[in-house]
């Protein structure tokens, strides 16, 4: 019997062509359960495995955090991209072509890439023809290889260079300020990066959302900062981009271990002597949501900041919270005053000596102490300042009993008064209270499915025969609208419709198919709003209840009920 491939949809092809195991197998370590795989939830911080994939129905479902769904959410949620991003990454993946869209309907955030996508070209370019850059580049040990894989570039010390390029390619002015590549002055649009080497900052999946430009022409005397990031822009956010991470997180995952140096030189460098599971800071601090990052791929943390203690001392809450996460952080030690780039030019054996002897940041903060030669008391004050709040946030508890036991031993003091000073503190937050955590329901999941139904819509009325009557659509909408008091569906931002078009272009062309996810829609908008109801007048019910308002009560428990018939009805009406 033949396969008739054409009328399946893009999403179908990438689901047979893909199973749920083999895509998560590239970024989570999986155990198997039965016919079923387990592993600790990528999504939330858990010691005890509560996340299973089912390999016959193609889905996943955390019992921890409740979330589940197919490949496509999957990649959604793990890289932190929408619907498009997701179907794009496993369609290349798999091997399968999208249909094109039309470069008008392209979204806001498409635009963006394609910005920087056209800015990162002009900066290699840019590279290729400046011989000086170059050489910079070659005295720092970076090979021709390792520049173009991570497509390092440069911007010239002229004003409006890369604008007056991109405004040629279609480029409006505030596309290009958006991406963090102008700056509006007194005398119009000039370029953020000039007289710069320029590294292109990625997102987990490898396109490019900014740059870090290490200054090399200086273009006027009044610049001096040696380095220059984009912008906090739609697109780069600093607090969970990890340079190198797209390219680091599959070596994390087969070594367990990650690696954090702080700029991109000495990321290169490492990446260079094969240490390929190395991440970097890039200029700014470490923050719950790289750690989050790092949690998903790897267990342990290796620290290879510069030779001095100052980016330990600056990062201690941040690794105060990895321990708190069950990540086993430790410290290379770097000889004094030499980054990773230049241990790494010098000798790339030490390098590799370096991390495998890194110790563990207690022993580490320890020695470290001990080594300055303070006097008893300084010396305990510094113990109980630096390390014991360490000790406080390990999980393990024979791990924490075993640094109670050196700590004691290095003070010669009895066990029982440092496990005092470790009971006296505070845990570090829960995760979820440092980072973003689990979207609430509701008003979110509302405007998700209000945003579905419009794309749905826009999209039956821009085709010749559409599989279902858009007008229907609208009144079936503007009917739920005025009895819960709904924005507008036109009042949906474009770029929303516009990704809803995509996911259902790619998902839907069958008219069975689309009726029933389109009735689905709706009663599960419907449910949302009598649900919000019943807890409103809930609490009504409970505020007049205390005040003895007897009438009032029974009138809102009547209503209560029908709320409650309403939203069984509408239940039972899926059977």
């Amino acid at each position: 019997m033949k396969l008739n491939i054409m009328s399946t949809t893009p999403v179908e092809q990438i689901k047979e062509r893909l199973s749920i195991t083999d895509v998560a197998l590239s970024y989570i370590k999986l155990e198997k359960a039965g016919s079923n795989y387990k592993a600790r939830c990528p999504f939330h911080n858990e010691r005890t495995p509560s996340f299973f994939i089912s390999p016959a129905r193609g889905t996943y479902h955390c019992f921890g955090c409740n979330r589940g769904g197919d490949i496509f959410s999957f990649v959604e949620e793990i890289e932190g991209v929408d619907f498009a991003s997701a179907l794009k990454t496993l369609a290349d993946k798999a091997g399968v072509e999208l249909r094109a869209v039309d470069p008008k309907l392209k979204s806001e955030y498409e635009r963006l890439y394609s910005v920087l996508e056209e800015a990162t070209r002009f900066f290699e370019n840019s590279l290729g023809a400046n011989p000086s850059a170059k050489e910079y580049l070659a005295k720092r040990g970076l090979n021709v290889g390792t520049i173009a894989d991570w497509r390092l570039g440069y911007a010239d010390t002229n004003w409006s260079t890369l604008y007056d390029v991109l405004k040629r390619k279609g480029f409006t002015d505030e596309e290009i300020e958006k991406a963090g590549l102008s700056v509006l002055g007194n005398r119009g649009h000039y370029d953020r990066f000039r007289g710069r080497i320029m590294f292109p900052l990625s997102n987990t999946i490898g396109r490019v959302v900014g740059f870090s430009g290490r200054l090399f022409d200086a273009p006027s005397k009044g610049e001096a900062a040696k380095y220059v990031n984009t912008p906090e822009t739609p697109l780069y956010h600093k607090s969970s981009v990890l340079y190198g991470y797209d390219k680091a997180k599959r070596a994390m995952l087969q070594s367990n271990t990650a690696i954090l140096v702080e700029g991109q030189v000495d990321l290169l460098m490492a990446h260079q002597a094969g240490t390929f599971n190395t991440v970097a800071l890039s200029g700014t601090a470490l923050t719950a949501d790289h750690l989050q990052m790092i949690k998903r791929f790897s267990d342990s943390l290796i620290v290879a900041l510069d030779g001095d203690d100052a980016g330990l001392n600056a990062s201690e809450r941040a690794f105060r919270l990895a321990i708190s996460l069950g990540i086993d952080v430790k410290v290379a030690r770097l000889p004094k005053d030499v980054d990773p780039a230049d241990l790494i030019a010098k000798d790339k054996d030490e390098w590799n000596k370096v991390i495998k002897e890194a110790h563990h940041i207690v022993d580490f903060v320890l020695s470290s102490i001990r080594e300055r030669k303070l006097d008893e008391p300084a010396f305990r004050r510094e113990v109980g300042k630096r390390v014991i709040p360490y000790i406080a946030e390990i999980s393990n508890k024979i791990d924490q009993a075993h640094f109670v036991g050196k700590v004691a031993n290095e003070l010669k003091v009895a066990e029982e008064h440092v496990w005092e000073e470790v009971k006296k503190l505070p845990n570090m937050p829960a995760i979820e209270d440092t980072i973003k955590g689990i979207e609430k329901p509701n008003i979110s999941r509302r405007n998700k499915i209000r945003a579905t139904i419009a794309g749905i819509t826009s999209w039956q009325e821009g085709i010749k025969n559409p599989l279902i009557d858009p007008k229907t659509l609208r009144e079936r909408y503007d009917a739920l609208a005025r009895t819960y008091d709904l924005m507008e569906i036109d009042l949906v931002p474009p770029e929303e419709k516009e990704k809803m078009i995509l996911v259902f272009e790619n998902n839907y062309n069958d008219e069975k198919k689309l009726s029933r996810e389109v009735d689905e829609l709706f009663i599960n908008l419907e449910l949302d709003c009598l649900e919000e109801k019943f807890e409103r007048t809930m609490r009504k019910l409970k505020e007049m209840e205390e005040k003895g308002e007897i009438e009032k009560t029974g009138e809102l428990f009547k209503e209560c009920q029908e709320i409650s018939k309403s939203i069984n009805n509408l239940k039972n009406s899926r059977h």
